[in-house]
């Protein structure tokens, strides 16, 4: 098989992977009922087929569903989402969702597996340079809470993206016109993309674009959109996920009282000296230059879809 041959093999596998759920035809007694069936579960009460004595089997099962692994494979979903994202959330949006982990779960999973290799390749976000003042404590009980709670920091940075995602794909070839509770599930999906590849950049520096590759892949197969379609909506998106992230630091800001904030040299913030009025000017400003591209965007897919749908009309 050559090269190419490989490739729309894979390609096919990605879009349609093989879920071959076929009920066999014997006939089972269920233990709980007596009633006899054909299947996998009893129709009357629900209770499995082979449903028996208690075997080695039985107790690693049981282990399983602990972590809600009866029916799911957390591996394989997370293969899954590595190997097909937009595919597997797409299918997971459409109602194939017996196959699939559950994501909320799978985020809190992954997170704890997280923090347990982060601490044990010595990778802690400390508090270490930034100052002590009381003026700032407030504002280094969110760093610090921040450093300590992966999952749910990586859930408070996507859910910026559902609005941007909700606005410029709103008009998408696929999943067009998608609600709001998809797009919040779509970012959890992404949360725990975001934290497989910020493992991986804690392993190895150089898998820093991990991140902005995994958003593109994911959102060119789930919306269908061209690449440069794709790719500048991306592009849009992180900029008004940008403004409106620096537009909660602000409200932080406003609310715990920080209003003079000098963080060392090599910090990624820097001097900030402003009062109360100047920081909700700022804030309309960043909310300003969040609001332009998102209505402009907006507008363009509008506009783009009617075009489209005139044209298949004639």
């Amino acid at each position: 098989m050559t090269p190419k041959e490989l490739y729309h093999r894979f390609r096919t596998w990605q879009k349609t992977p093989s879920r071959n759920w076929e009920e066999g035809v014997t006939t089972h007694r269920c233990p709980n009922c007596g009633h006899e069936f054909t299947g996998r579960y009893c129709p009357l009460c629900g209770q499995q087929a082979g449903d028996g004595r208690i075997t080695w089997r039985w107790v690693w099962k049981s282990i399983l569903d602990v972590w809600g692994m009866d029916s799911q494979s957390l591996p394989y979903t997370l293969l899954q989402l590595l190997i097909r994202p937009g595919y597997l959330i797409s299918d997971y949006i459409g109602g194939h969702r017996q196959a699939c982990y559950k994501p909320v779960n799978m985020l809190f999973i992954v997170a704890i597996f997280y923090v347990i290799i982060a601490q044990l390749l010595g990778h802690n976000v400390s508090s270490a340079g930034f100052p002590t003042d009381n003026e700032t404590n407030s504002l280094l009980s969110v760093f610090s809470w921040i450093s300590t709670h992966p999952a749910w920091t990586a859930i408070s940075l996507t859910t910026i993206m559902i609005l941007p995602t909700y606005l410029l794909f709103r008009f998408a070839p696929r999943h067009t016109r998608h609600t709001l509770p998809e797009s919040i599930f779509i970012q959890l999906f992404m949360c725990t993309l975001i934290l497989i590849c910020s493992l991986a950049t804690i392993l190895l520096d150089e898998l820093f674009w991990l991140v902005p590759f995994y958003y593109y892949i994911t959102y060119r197969q789930f919306f269908g959109y061209r690449p440069w379609g794709t790719l500048w909506r991306l592009l849009v998106s992180a900029f008004v996920w940008l403004f409106l992230l620096c537009s909660v630091f602000i409200t932080l800001l406003i609310i715990t009282g920080a209003d003079q904030l000098a963080l060392n040299e090599d910090r990624m913030f820097v001097n900030y000296d402003i009062d109360n009025n100047g920081s909700l000017l700022l804030l309309a400003s960043f909310l300003l230059l969040a609001a332009l591209p998102l209505t402009i965007g907006y507008r363009i897919g509008k506009k783009r879809a009617h075009t489209q749908s005139a044209d298949i009309q004639q």
